[in-house]
């Protein structure tokens, strides 16, 4: 099965040059919010198709996908690098791209009932001494999708990919984290995208809805405020309470 590459992308045309740069090639579609970010991502020679907000973004590029019974890969727009690892623990300080990453993986994730896959969160390899984890958080940055009718729940504008991986996990076919490639991200220090609206009470409203629609699959992260962790248990507490609820 082919691939896709998107880019999930909003007042960042800056951030072009560095994401052809990082991925590895230029064959990359970005995904942005309105007709402002459209014509400033298209003067710079990309594709771009518009969504209108982060999670209808990462479902415009789902749909496009799909619809060509492609997968989907999605990067965020803010990738600084793409380090490979031997499961050590310790940094390598060998550096790939991640066009070089998705073709390694892709093989593994084909011949696996998943569909959905990523990486480790972070991109310290201390945390990263595994090949693989199921059923385990898979944080959006960089996912890799087969064709299937889960989508992104819309309500979000944050934690997206908590609610994500769960729909994944409650419909029985669970998600995979590959962890031979760590991505580093800028992030928090990257002005535009969700750094340009996010707040405390908005991650406060995202933490609610998402403790209302999951419960005890969500928990408060007691280390960092308007943080979440997805509790290991999730697939036992969604297959014990045999929840249907897409």
């Amino acid at each position: 099965m082919e691939y896709i590459i998107t880019c999930i992308s909003h007042r960042r045309p800056d951030n072009v040059k560095k994401i052809i740069e990082t991925t590895g090639t230029d064959k990359i579609i970005f995904v942005v919010n309105d007709q402002q970010d459209y014509e400033q991502y298209t003067a710079q020679g990309v594709k771009c198709l518009i969504g209108g907000s982060l999670t209808k973004n990462r479902n415009k590029a789902l749909d496009y996908c799909f619809s060509q019974n492609k997968i989907c890969v999605q990067i965020d727009d803010d990738l600084k690098k793409t380090t490979i690892n031997d499961f050590t623990g310790k940094r390598t300080g060998e550096t790939t791209n991640v066009l070089n990453a998705i073709n390694t993986l892709l093989p593994q994730f084909l011949n696996s009932d998943y569909l959905y896959a990523g990486a480790p969160p972070t991109d310290n390899p201390f945390f990263a001494t595994q090949q693989t984890r199921e059923n385990i958080l898979i944080t959006a940055p960089f996912t890799m999708a087969k064709p299937s009718a889960i989508r992104y729940d819309e309500n979000l504008m944050l934690k997206e990919d908590y609610d994500y991986t769960l729909q994944h996990i409650n419909n029985g076919t669970g998600c995979i984290r590959y962890a031979q490639f760590l991505f580093s991200f800028q992030s928090s220090t990257n002005k535009g995208g969700v750094v340009s609206y996010r707040s405390q009470n908005l991650e406060q409203e995202a933490i609610k809805y998402l403790q209302e629609k999951w419960g005890e699959c969500i928990k408060l992260n007691p280390k960092r405020e308007n943080e979440i962790l997805l509790n290991r248990k999730s697939y036992d507490i969604l297959n014990s309470k045999q929840q249907t609820l897409f």
